[in-house]
């Protein structure tokens, strides 16, 4: 199986892309950049900071070029946060929000709602689910936000009941495909998601190892080699290691 490049190096399959970066550690802004299945240049940002108790993730779709595809938009983000006693805290889901946008395949992109609600709770919500997970299995981190079903990566996926396909993920630029014109929302730019239960847990104990999904059903098996990730499957993305 051919490697791609140096440490942490990911490619993945089918409509969904699952990415692994390894940041600076000094930071707590994690960048992934690369090529999605579709030959669309993308790049993705998670911000994560620690306020007494609360968490706040922010993602952002920082991509170059505007988001052409579902392949292209931002609909899972895994991350691990472990102290020095291989303890997690009992996150709890506070809030997400986004501004939410139906696409116009021939013209602006209109705006459904600023700031819109995309917590996932129950069946029928179809928006940002949280889940705890299991860090035995791949991809080996404790916990997910995701909008997206993603059944066979059990048992860490998304339950399909709770949330939908592409809707409500994260995209960039203008909508000029038509394929991001079914959905009945996407969250153009960023989203913010907020937890608490961290007390007694620092940004020092936030991992710095995390994975986005993309795509509209993201199911995903990787095989981790000494210095590469490597890809199983039909066309993928391929993301490089950000100073």
């Amino acid at each position: 199986m051919k490697k791609f490049l140096s440490t942490w190096v990911i490619l993945f399959l089918l409509s969904g892309v699952v990415l692994f970066v390894q940041p600076a550690l000094a930071s707590l802004t994690f960048v992934a950049e690369g090529t999605s299945a579709k030959g669309v240049d993308v790049r993705f940002q998670a911000d994560l900071s620690i306020s007494g108790d609360i968490l706040t993730i922010t993602l952002t779709n920082d991509s170059p070029v505007d988001s052409l595809h579902p392949d292209d938009v931002i609909g899972s983000f895994y991350f691990d946060i472990v102290n020095g006693d291989g303890d997690r805290p009992d996150l709890t889901y506070e809030s997400a929000t986004g501004d939410t946008y139906k696409g116009v395949k021939n013209g602006a992109d209109i705006l459904i709602q600023a700031a819109a609600d995309l917590q996932a709770l129950v069946a029928g919500d179809g928006s940002w689910q949280f889940k705890e997970i299991n860090a035995d299995y791949v991809p080996n981190l404790g916990f997910g936000i995701g909008t997206v079903g993603n059944s066979n990566l059990s048992p860490n996926g998304f339950d399909g009941n709770i949330v939908g396909g592409v809707n409500f993920a994260i995209y960039t630029g203008e909508i000029t495909t038509q394929s991001l014109t079914n959905p009945d929302a996407l969250v153009k730019g960023s989203a913010v998601f907020v937890f608490g239960g961290m007390t007694g847990f620092t940004e020092a104990d936030i991992s710095p190892k995390f994975a986005f999904g993309l795509g509209t059903a993201p199911d995903s098996l990787l095989t981790p080699e000494p210095a590469t990730m490597a890809l199983l499957g039909l066309g993928g993305l391929l993301l490089r290691k950000r100073r």
